[in-house]
């Protein structure tokens, strides 16, 4: 066949196939000139534009442009999911059924699920009804950070233990908990309520002891308080302090040589507080509360039940 110039060639026809054995006419040769013209087939120059020519430095092509879709038909593909670590194997968003490459900002997903690596979320994350398991020892929440539902209930489930260890712990709004069941509470501060069908305790039990700076009691402040007296007193409950079933154990000294009286009474009322009837011609009783000697300490116990205030005492401590 004569050698022809490429404007005499004829020119593919509509029913021709470019394949690997289709021959192209190129020049070539170095730069500058002194070209040969040679063959390529479609399958080279194709392999050429995209990896290039490692020993004749050729180039691959820096960038697919163009206004139809690109597709990567291959009909064995390689699953790198295991690998997938966003170094080895970069993520493509490709479809499976067609090799579509399309935009976006996500991640396709692979036969098998991906392999996520190390990634950092940049909005919402969504799982959509999806379940999150085999995560690890630690779930870190960064400035804050909750766990939420508009469900009617979030369950914590484990068959040993789940801990919590923080310096405080709110469990809802309102600072009001309730548990069903046994509750076991070791080195614990509470404040506040707490209710049941019973409460047993096992080991010691016991409450922190408050000193009065007044005359005034006020019930809340503890259930063991003592004071110093000098001279005749009148010791007063704070209104509304005593709760019902509230016991109260106080002891009252004197620090002076001589005896003096000693009375309690609920605000303003001192019909409520009750001792066992004593002969007011005792001395030193005053509403049937005995007195106390100088340099003694008396023992006075209280307990509110219903609308009275019942008390009892021991007598004559050296202390």
């Amino acid at each position: 066949m004569a050698n022809k110039k490429i404007s005499q060639l004829v020119g593919i026809g509509t029913s021709s196939t470019v394949s690997g054995t289709f021959l192209l006419p190129v020049a070539s040769g170095p730069n500058g000139g002194q070209y040969d013209t040679v063959r390529t087939t479609a399958l080279e120059l194709a392999r050429y534009i995209f990896t290039g020519d490692s020993a004749g430095g050729g180039y691959p092509a820096p960038a697919l442009s163009g206004q139809s879709n690109v597709y990567f038909n291959n009909p064995s593909w390689q699953d790198t999911t295991a690998a997938a670590n966003g170094v080895d194997y970069a993520y493509l968003m490709v479809k499976s059924d067609n090799g579509l490459l399309t935009t976006g900002s996500g991640i396709g997903k692979p036969v098998g699920g991906d392999n996520l690596g190390n990634h950092t979320a940049t909005q919402t994350l969504n799982l959509q009804d999806n379940i999150i398991e085999n995560i690890g020892s630690l779930v870190d929440f960064q400035d804050g950070g909750n766990i939420g539902s508009s469900t009617s209930q979030i369950s914590l489930e484990h068959p040993t233990k789940i801990q919590f260890d923080a310096p405080t712990i709110q469990l809802g709004a309102s600072d009001n908990v309730t548990v069903n069941g046994s509750f076991s509470a070791r080195s614990a501060d509470f404040a506040g309520t707490i209710t049941g069908d019973t409460l047993e305790i096992q080991g010691a039990s016991y409450h922190n002891v408050t000193a009065l700076a007044s005359n005034a009691i006020d019930w809340s402040n503890g259930n063991i308080q003592y004071r110093t007296i000098s001279s005749n007193t009148v010791m007063e409950f704070s209104g509304g302090t005593p709760q019902q079933g509230q016991t109260l154990t106080l002891y009252v000294k004197n620090s002076d040589t001589d005896p003096y009286t000693i009375y309690f009474k609920s605000g303003a009322n001192t019909g409520n507080v009750l001792f066992p009837p004593m002969p007011e011609s005792v001395k030193h009783v005053v509403n049937s509360t005995p007195g106390i000697s100088g340099g003694k300490t008396n023992v006075y116990t209280f307990v509110n039940i219903h609308t009275g205030i019942f008390g009892s005492s021991v007598t004559g401590y050296n202390y």
